[in-house]
């Protein structure tokens, strides 16, 4: 063979060489690949959707349900706010509610906090905010336990015994239907009886219990607010305060 025909052939397998080191795919000038979506994990929190917070001086209570805030207090009637918003973290949730009268937000962060009247231990802080006002309380899920060294149906002594609403009526008990006896673990009216389920302390000489009561042959249950000044004991009941004074013994 020429040496002219071998150097043509060598330089033929070199070009086919370098073509198919070249040969890459390029995208079109102007096409911008499509982005693949990215698989985020679901915002989760150790603080669960249903949570109540209480707060003390003022008092407070926040009950977080499924797409509403209810709102109650003293002498406040229960306010039902629509959630607007949620704010999720791994160790707190934040809720916005409104209603026709405002705003309201409800945070609860997963820490150990401690009822600053009872001493009762509750698993969460919690915090109400009304516009520029944050109120610091506790929160809970479920039934709260009750305080340390207390146990949750016992009524203090300070409480029990027999009244009346006068001194002449605590003499002649068998002649009024007015009189009141408070046992550690009853209240007992004229026509009622309730059982005590459970005693919650809010301050001195005031106490929040709950009582399963039996009456005229009906059966109810009822919370009801103690306050004791001097001699004398009030009966919050929701309505109509009921105040009676201590009987002798």
């Amino acid at each position: 063979m020429p040496i002219r025909a071998r150097h043509k052939g060598a330089i033929g397998l070199v070009a086919l060489a370098l073509t198919g080191c070249n040969d890459r795919r390029e995208p079109a000038p102007g096409v911008t690949p499509t982005p693949q979506p990215t698989q985020t994990a679901p915002a989760t929190s150790t603080v669960p959707d249903r949570i109540t917070v209480t707060t003390n001086e003022p008092f407070y209570a926040a009950k977080v349900a499924a797409d509403a805030v209810l709102l109650t207090g003293v002498d406040l009637p229960e306010r039902r706010l629509n959630i607007a918003a949620r704010t999720i973290a791994a160790d707190r949730r934040s809720w916005t509610a409104r209603d026709d009268r405002g705003t309201v937000l409800v945070t609860a962060i997963r820490s150990a906090c401690e009822d600053d009247m009872s001493g009762a231990p509750r698993d969460f802080i919690g915090t109400l905010t009304f516009g520029d006002r944050t109120v610091r309380g506790c929160a809970f899920t479920g039934t709260p336990a009750p305080p340390p060294a207390e146990t949750a149906a016992t009524i203090p002594a300070l409480f029990t015994g027999t009244w009346n609403t006068d001194a002449a009526a605590c003499a002649r008990p068998a002649a009024s239907i007015e009189g009141v006896k408070v046992t550690p673990t009853e209240i007992l009216f004229h026509e009622s009886a309730g059982r005590v389920t459970r005693v919650e302390p809010l301050g001195p000489g005031r106490i929040r219990i709950t009582a399963d009561y039996d009456g005229e042959g009906e059966r109810w249950t009822a919370t009801q607010t103690l306050k004791l000044a001097g001699n004398r004991l009030t009966i919050d009941t929701g309505g109509p305060s009921i105040s009676r004074v201590r009987c002798p013994e």
